[in-house]
C-alpha cells in the first residue's frame, strides 16, 4: 500500500481525530497534513498494513502536541497525586432515551462550534482525556497509555473535564434547560454584531472551573452532554485542501 492509497483511505478519519484534539478546523487541517507528510517519510517503519490506523493516530497525536509547543500554549502543571484521588470521583451513569437532545439543522453548526470552543477551555491534559474518551469513544485505559499516567490519574482528568464542561452548559446552554439565558437562534442573529459578540464571548468563557461555580454532579445533565458530544457529526475538510495535500504527497513520493 502506497502513501496515496493510505491518504485516500484515512484522511477523513485522521482529520476528525485531529479536530477532536485541537477543537479547531484550521489547526486540524495543519495537523492532518503534517501527519501524512511524516507518514510518507516513515513508510518503511510500517510493518503491518492492519496497523495503519493506530500508526497514523500516533503520528497525529504527536503532531498535535508539537503544535501546542510551537504555539507556546500555556500548559498547567497537574497535581498528579490529587488527580489519583479524584479518579475515584468519576461516576458512572446510564443514559435513558429521554436524555437524547434534538438539535435543529439551523443551529447545529453553531452548537458544534460552541461545544468545540468549550473543550478548548479545558487544561491540555483534561482536553486530551475528554476529547479521546467522550468525543472519540476511546477507553480510559488507552488514554492513560497515551499520556503515560496511571488509569486513576486519567480518570481524575476525565472527572475534572466532565465537571467543568457540565457546569458551564448546565447554566448557559438552552439545550440543557430552556430557562438558560443562551438561545442559539438569537446568537445566530447577534453574530452579525462582531464586536459585541467577541466581548460577550470572552467574558462568558474565560475559564471553566466547576469548583468556583459550586457545581455538583448531575446525572441528567451529564447524559445529555454525552449524547451531544458523541453525536457530533464527522467533518470533512474542503476539496481544495484535499487536492492540495494530495498534490504535495504526489510530488514528494516520486
Amino acid at each position: 500500500m502506497d502513501i496515496l492509497e493510505i491518504y485516500n483511505n484515512h484522511y477523513k478519519s485522521i482529520y476528525n481525530y485531529a479536530l477532536r484534539l485541537s477543537c479547531h478546523p484550521e489547526d486540524a487541517c495543519d495537523i492532518t497534513q503534517e501527519t501524512f507528510l511524516i507518514a510518507l517519510e516513515k513508510m518503511t517503519s510500517l510493518k503491518n498494513d492492519e496497523a495503519i490506523t493506530g500508526w497514523l493516530r500516533t503520528i497525529c497525536y504527536h503532531r498535535f502536541i508539537d503544535q501546542i509547543r510551537r504555539n507556546k500554549y500555556l500548559v498547567e502543571v497537574d497535581d498528579w497525586e490529587q488527580l489519583e484521588k479524584e479518579g475515584g470521583f468519576l461516576q458512572s451513569y446510564v443514559s435513558q432515551p429521554e436524555d437524547e437532545v434534538i438539535v435543529s439543522e439551523e443551529i447545529r453548526d453553531l452548537q458544534n462550534g460552541c461545544f468545540l470552543a468549550m473543550v478548548r477551555k479545558l487544561t491540555l491534559n483534561q482536553r486530551i482525556a475528554f476529547s479521546l474518551v467522550d468525543m472519540y469513544g476511546m477507553k480510559i485505559e488507552a488514554v492513560s497509555d497515551i499520556l503515560q499516567i496511571s488509569v486513576s490519574a486519567a480518570k481524575g482528568l476525565l472527572y475534572r473535564a466532565r465537571m467543568n464542561i457540565d457546569s458551564f452548559f448546565a447554566n448557559h446552554c438552552e439545550l440543557m434547560n430552556e430557562k438558560n439565558p443562551c438561545s442559539c437562534k438569537a446568537w445566530i442573529e447577534f453574530s452579525s454584531q462582531r464586536n459585541n459578540l467577541q466581548k460577550r464571548t470572552k467574558k462568558l468563557i474565560e475559564k471553566l472551573d466547576f469548583k468556583k461555580d459550586g457545581y455538583v454532579f448531575n446525572e441528567s445533565i451529564r447524559a445529555k452532554i454525552e449524547y451531544l458530544y458523541i453525536n457530533m457529526p464527522d467533518k470533512k475538510p474542503s476539496d481544495e485542501w484535499y487536492n492540495n495535500v494530495l498534490n504535495i504527497l504526489r510530488k514528494n513520493s516520486k
